[in-house]
């Protein structure tokens, strides 16, 4: 599993992410945050999980949802992203 790290959010990190995104050169999507807490970024955060809908980005938002994610790329239960995305490719 290759695992790339980004920025803060608030730092870039939403932006390298969505760059990413729009260019369907990420497979999947795991970002981590305070739901019991409103922070100044939320806007941002919703951006990024409406760019993951739009693009067919699988996205988690908590530990359960990332492990089956992980999981099912590891057993390649990703393929059919190659395939809603071949006129992308």
């Amino acid at each position: 599993l290759n695992v790339k790290c980004f920025q803060s959010g608030p730092l870039g990190g939403f932006q390298e992410i969505g760059a990413l995104v729009g260019r369907n050169e990420i497979d999947m999507i795991i970002f981590f945050r305070d739901p019991l807490t409103a922070k100044p970024h939320e806007p941002d955060v919703n951006e990024l999980q409406r760019l993951s809908d739009v693009y067919k980005i699988p996205m988690a938002t908590n530990m359960g949802t990332a492990e089956i994610l992980v999981k099912s790329l590891e057993n390649g239960n990703m393929e059919w992203r190659n395939i809603v995305n071949e006129d992308r490719n």
